[in-house]
């Protein structure tokens, strides 16, 4: 086995499957890959979430014998993930996160569902710029995590600015066409290759 074990968290409104195309791009490289357990489409509070990294985590380690583990965060799962090694003692468990089309700085682009009284989706909400989850990660209790936040052209949910934040590598996926790029992160082979070269790297 080549690597880390490797958590993928699924983006915001989506369920764990989306997460097939990662694990099958990963695992060709021979990594051992596994889901977070987030209940539902990935709607509840984000700390919550990252909660749920943390004891998925542990169990991992404990089920592998690793000594560290490795995330690949998608959209929001990339904020949770942030989270959990920059706020929620991740750091000491995680060598490296990844994160495609993360908005680690917010974004308003989402943040518009959080409005909508009958949803009441506290996660969405969450991801606004200046929230507390954002202010958190942006000035964080553990600042020397290694991540990565990978962006695409024609993102119209996550530009780079959003995905950009103090303290982490900002890379530009390969191919990103408008307006679908943020979609193009998790589909097309060519910014999976990327994702893996970027996760796998010295």
């Amino acid at each position: 086995m080549l690597g880390n074990p490797t958590l993928v968290i699924h983006g915001f409104l989506t369920p764990s499957v989306t997460n097939l195309p990662i694990h099958a791009a990963l695992r060709r490289r021979g990594v051992r890959t596994f889901d977070v357990p987030i209940p539902g489409l990935n709607t509840q509070d984000i700390a919550r979430s990252s909660a749920i990294v943390a004891q998925t985590a542990r169990e991992t380690l404990a089920r592998t014998g690793a000594s560290r583990i490795d995330l690949v965060g998608v959209s929001m799962g990339g904020l949770i993930a942030v989270h959990f090694v920059r706020c929620n003692e991740g750091h000491s468990m995680v060598r490296r996160t990844v994160t495609l089309g993360s908005p680690l700085s917010g974004t308003k682009v989402v943040t518009a569902v959080g409005s909508i009284p009958d949803l009441g989706i506290s996660a969405a909400r969450q991801m606004a710029p200046g929230s507390e989850i954002i202010t958190a990660i942006a000035h964080p209790q553990y600042p020397d995590a290694d991540i990565i936040s990978i962006w695409a052209d024609g993102d119209t949910v996550v530009s780079s600015k959003s995905a950009d934040l103090h303290g982490v590598k900002l890379v530009k996926a390969p191919v990103g066409t408008f307006p679908i790029g943020h979609y193009q992160l998790v589909v097309d082979p060519r910014n999976l290759g990327f994702m893996a070269d970027q996760l796998l790297g010295p």
